[in-house]
C-alpha cells in the first residue's frame, strides 16, 4: 500500500477563473469582432460606384450575439436585390429575338473587403489571447 498523497490548493480560485475567463474574453473581443464589422462595412460602402446609391444604402451590420457566455459575432449584409449580381458579375445576356446585351464583369467589391476585414480580426484576435496567457499557433 502506498502513503503517496496529493493535495491541490487553490483548486477553487483556479475553477473560478476558468469559468470567469469566457466572460472576460467575451468582453474584451466584442469590441474587435463588431470594430471588424463596421470597417468593413465602411469600407465596401467607399467602393461601391456611386451611381443611384442602392448598393450602399444595402449595406448593415447586425449583431448576431449580444455577448453570449462563449461568443460575440456580426454579420455585414447588402440587403439591395442585385448586390450578388454586382459582385458576382454576368454570364453573356441575349434577348428572346438574339440581340446581344454583353455580359456584366464581376464587381469584386463585398467579398475581397470582408476577407481581409476578417484576417485583422483574426489577428486582434489572436494578440487578445496572447495577452491572457494562451499559446496561438498558426494563421487564419
Amino acid at each position: 500500500m502506498s502513503n503517496n498523497r496529493l493535495v491541490l490548493e487553490g483548486l477553487a480560485e483556479f475553477r473560478a477563473a476558468l469559468r470567469a475567463l469566457p466572460a472576460e474574453l467575451v468582453v474584451e473581443a466584442g469590441p474587435i469582432v463588431e470594430g471588424a464589422a463596421n470597417g468593413a462595412a465602411a469600407a465596401i460602402v467607399a467602393a461601391y460606384p456611386e451611381r443611384t446609391g442602392r448598393l450602399r444604402k444595402g449595406v448593415s451590420v447586425k449583431r448576431v450575439s449580444e455577448g453570449g457566455l462563449y461568443g460575440v459575432g456580426a454579420v455585414v449584409v447588402n440587403r439591395a436585390p442585385h448586390a450578388a449580381l454586382f459582385d458576382s458579375g454576368t454570364q453573356t445576356r441575349q434577348t428572346a429575338i438574339g440581340a446581344n446585351r454583353g455580359r456584366m464583369p464581376p464587381g469584386n467589391v463585398f467579398v475581397p473587403r470582408i476577407i481581409q476585414a476578417r484576417r485583422q480580426m483574426y489577428a486582434r484576435l489572436k494578440d487578445l489571447l496572447a495577452r491572457q496567457g494562451f499559446v496561438v499557433s498558426g494563421d487564419a
